[in-house]
């Protein structure tokens, strides 16, 4: 092999691997560092978040994040973005994410189950990923989405937020390589996760909703059979 092929070859092994970020010791670092560093450095962290622990960031979420966001055109960094960094920091356990997905996430405190989402997305396995998003996709509350540089409406008049929904978040998880300035490690593919026999495929509402008006259908058919045989005698 020439000097030429085995440099080729080693270039391509190097453009194959991947290194997945889940890895990193410290998980803060997920984040990328410029962001980081101008959340760290931001008023909100300093004042709200510096100081927190599993607890007591619970307060500052729901009483200080009003919507999803990452940074604005100028580069601030959001409420949001900002609480999830402190959620890197802090690792809290499975048995912690779970409290605050069950008990306190999904009936009342919707973005903080926004924000317990993207951070089990981005530290997660993906066969956990899959198993704790399945349980969302037929959650419809609204959700105030920042946008980072604002459009303009019918009156000329600046609009810097649009609405979206917990399943559409959810998707946006999913299917997309980047969300609020954050990327986001590969998943494996749901379908091989079902080959191997760890993951369930994907039940869908509307094959649930086929399902309930064929039921129907039957029990509709067979009362008017029996109402028919009755007529008869």
């Amino acid at each position: 092999m020439t000097d030429v092929s085995k440099e080729h070859t080693t270039s391509f092994k190097k453009q194959a691997s991947y290194n997945d970020k889940r890895n990193v010791v410290n998980k803060a670092h997920l984040i990328e560092p410029i962001i980081r560093h101008r959340i760290q450095d931001s008023i909100f962290y300093k004042q709200y978040l510096y100081l927190t622990n599993e607890a007591s960031i619970l307060q500052v979420i729901v009483s200080k994040v009003k919507y999803v966001a990452g940074t604005d055109s100028n580069g601030r960094p959001s409420p949001f973005i900002s609480c999830l960094l402190r959620l890197l920091e802090l690792e809290p356990s499975s048995e912690i994410i779970d409290a605050y997905m069950d008990q306190l996430g999904y009936n009342e405190f919707k973005y903080l189950t926004a924000l317990v989402l993207i951070y089990v997305r981005l530290t997660g396995s993906s066969e956990q990923v899959y198993r704790t998003f399945d349980k969302y996709f037929q959650d419809f509350r609204k959700l105030r989405f920042r946008m980072k540089s604002p459009t303009f409406n019918e009156m000329k008049l600046p609009v810097n937020y649009r609405i979206t929904y917990m399943d559409e978040w959810v998707d946006d998880l999913l299917s997309n390589e980047r969300v609020i300035d954050t990327i986001l490690p590969r998943l494996i593919p749901r379908q091989t996760l079902v080959e191997r026999g760890q993951l369930a495929p994907r039940e869908y509402s509307v094959e649930e909703e086929v399902a309930k008006r064929e039921e129907a259908g039957d029990e509709k058919e067979e009362e008017a059979e029996s109402e028919y045989e009755s007529d008869s005698d």
